[in-house]
């Protein structure tokens, strides 16, 4: 079931891979595949911890070109296997609460077109949060993550 958009607190993504679901499960829930295509260059993902499972730690650090170091710090919500990822800084590990919490990312794999439908829904507590997060650069951002990732999956 697709949940519902609301435009105050969610902000979308969707491209189209040529690559089958596991594939893409694999780039996503593969540690070293994951820090290859998941921040937007001239960024890097200098570490991952991915346990796709319900209260598995989901931990990127991400190293920026002037020494930058942005650690972060969730949990999954729910991991179907090449088909959805629920992943949050609500909670770390175990569903304990973080103290500044952000974000809510659900991502679907589709099967569609001899390749997959991505889809990312990130949702947001506040309006005023969502509005950051596209002030940021939401869709160039995780538009070029979702480019690298085409590339990453594609080649594969």
């Amino acid at each position: 079931m697709t949940p519902a958009i609301n435009p105050e607190l969610d902000l979308t993504l969707t491209r189209h891979i040529k690559a089958s679901p596991a594939t893409v499960w694999k780039c996503f829930t593969t540690p070293e595949l994951l820090c290859e295509w998941f921040v937007p260059a001239p960024w890097r993902c200098a570490e991952a911890v991915v346990e796709p499972h319900p209260g598995g730690r989901f931990f990127t650090r991400f190293r920026g070109p002037d020494g930058e170091d942005m650690p972060n710090e969730g949990a999954f919500l729910l991991a179907e296997p090449e088909s959805r990822l629920v992943f949050t800084d609500f909670v770390r590990a175990g569903f304990v609460p973080n103290e500044k919490p952000f974000m809510l990312a659900d991502i679907t794999f589709t099967p569609k077109d001899g390749g997959i439908e991505y889809r990312a829904i990130v949702r947001h507590c506040t309006p005023e949060d969502c509005k950051r997060h596209d002030d940021m650069g939401f869709q160039d951002g995780w538009g070029t993550a979702a480019s690298q990732l085409i590339a990453l999956a594609e080649g594969l």
